[in-house]
């Protein structure tokens, strides 16, 4: 059975679900779905059961369709289409490269210097946070150590007020039990 190309109908079948629900997963991810052919003939290879089922588990988990699509393109590689052209369609094709690409590079590269941005800023704010906890963390051992010092200072003191109560209880008998030693 490997190799064998399947219908969109066999995959549902495999994975136990209904062939509704594999059609909107197969649309809603078609980037992530290998197939070969188009309309009716269009068939699937059999990875694409793994990346369905992958899917489908997913959503059962409540994840969302973002999420998914991020831990597809993780995990999956992408489906890309390769057509034939005619002569018409590549020369058009041609003549729209020259101006489409311009602007799509320079918008893809405002969103690249705004993410690089975003980035740059957020390695800084993460620099200070460790830096504020790292003084955080100095403090916090400076005061387990006056503590410390602390107990040991008040410890010392409640044996000394004991030798202290101990010398008055001494001192306050009377005459004669501290002429007998008693």
């Amino acid at each position: 059975m490997p190799g064998k190309l399947l219908t969109i109908a066999e995959i549902a079948k495999q994975l136990d679900i209904p062939e509704s629900t594999a059609r909107f997963y197969r649309d809603r991810f078609e980037a992530f779905v290998p197939s070969v052919g188009e309309g009716r003939k269009k068939r699937y290879l059999p990875e694409a059961v793994e990346v369905l089922r992958f899917i489908a588990e997913n959503f059962k988990r409540n994840a969302t369709a973002t999420e998914i699509e991020e831990a597809l393109s993780r995990m999956f590689p992408r489906t890309v289409e390769f057509r034939d052209e005619t002569a018409v369609t590549t020369a058009a094709a041609q003549q729209q490269q020259v101006f489409v690409p311009s602007d799509q590079l320079h918008g893809l590269f405002t969103h690249l210097a705004t993410a690089m941005q975003t980035m740059a800023e957020q390695k800084q704010e993460i620099a200070e946070l460790r830096k504020r906890i790292s003084d955080m963390e100095d403090e916090q051992a400076r005061q387990l150590e006056r503590s410390k010092r602390l107990d040991e200072a008040m410890a010392a003191i409640l044996e000394v007020r004991k030798e202290i109560a101990a010398i008055r209880e001494k001192e306050n008998r009377p005459w004669w039990k501290r002429f007998l030693g008693k």
